[in-house]
């Protein structure tokens, strides 16, 4: 086989692409709903009252798009939904869009969207960059970045990491098995819960507000700036405090530890449960 034959027999057996280069009108607070198995799914909010999609579409599938000024719905359709030929999807939306993406194996990235975000992946991963007023971010094998200040926050994975950078006044990170960061400020009403998985925290809270650390046996590290009152309890394991001179008591049932004490003037309350993982309370990076 000569070498120019075999470039030509190796071509004929790659998957052939399409590629895809659409538009339609929305209005700017419009709903997008987007739909794709396996591959990438992009979103970047412009300043434009229309949705562009861009990308390429692998052997076999088919983009189907259509909707009014109010919504609009795409879906990438596979001739093999057990198998999908990736498709890469890159999708311009209104900032003020309300944005649903769900897949399968493929993963999420949106960003400089200020509207609502609803993200769906059992095993991709989703990011997210930007300030829009809410995020619900769901996976079950995949991981999950938030980088901004969504007024609202919901991230749940199972064995994925969680991780948050910025600041909310209302968030709940959870996973099973997978680890919670969370770095940030102006924290009012926070929840963070793993089974196994490890919590790291770095960050401030708002006076009056609430926050809880829970886990059955996954390590607690808490890293606190500003003024707090503290609640901790591990049933089974043990409580360092590297931020007030108040030490650690045992538990009420013989075993363990608890811990009341406050930093600075207090004003906000933070509970930490944790069966048999360790807690740690440190100073903020």
């Amino acid at each position: 086989m000569t070498f120019l034959s075999g470039i030509l027999l190796l071509a004929s057996t790659l998957p052939a692409q399409t590629k895809v280069n659409r538009g339609i009108h929305l209005d700017a607070d419009g709903a997008v709903r987007i739909y794709n198995l396996g591959g990438s799914v992009r979103v970047t909010g412009w300043n434009r009252d229309s949705v562009v999609v861009r990308g390429s579409l692998g052997k076999g599938s088919s983009l189907h798009m259509g909707g009014g000024s109010k919504g609009i719905k795409m879906f990438v359709e596979d001739a093999d939904e057990r198998n999908p030929a990736p498709a890469i999807l890159e999708v311009s939306v209104p900032m003020g869009a309300k944005v649903w993406v769900k897949t399968a194996t493929a993963g999420i990235d949106v960003s400089g969207v200020s509207g609502s975000l609803d993200l769906y992946v059992v095993s991709g991963a989703i990011k997210v960059t930007g300030d829009p007023a809410d995020v619900n971010a769901e996976a079950i094998d995949g991981s999950i970045r938030i980088d901004g200040s969504p007024a609202w926050l919901r991230a749940k994975s199972a064995s994925g990491d969680v991780v948050f950078v910025g600041k909310s006044a209302d968030i709940t990170l959870s996973t099973v098995s997978g680890n919670i960061t969370a770095r940030g400020s102006r924290f009012e009403k926070a929840k963070f819960e793993t089974v196994t998985g490890k919590i790291s925290f770095d960050g401030s809270f708002e006076r009056g507000g609430l926050t809880t650390f829970d886990t059955h046996s996954g390590t607690v590290d808490l890293g606190v700036s500003g003024s707090a009152d503290f609640d901790v309890v591990s049933i089974a394991g043990t409580i360092t405090n590297k931020l007030t001179s108040k030490r650690p008591i045992a538990g009420r049932y013989g075993r363990g530890s608890e811990l009341l004490t406050s930093l600075g003037d207090g004003g906000t309350r933070i509970v930490v449960r944790s069966f048999k993982g360790p807690v740690l309370l440190r100073p903020a990076l």
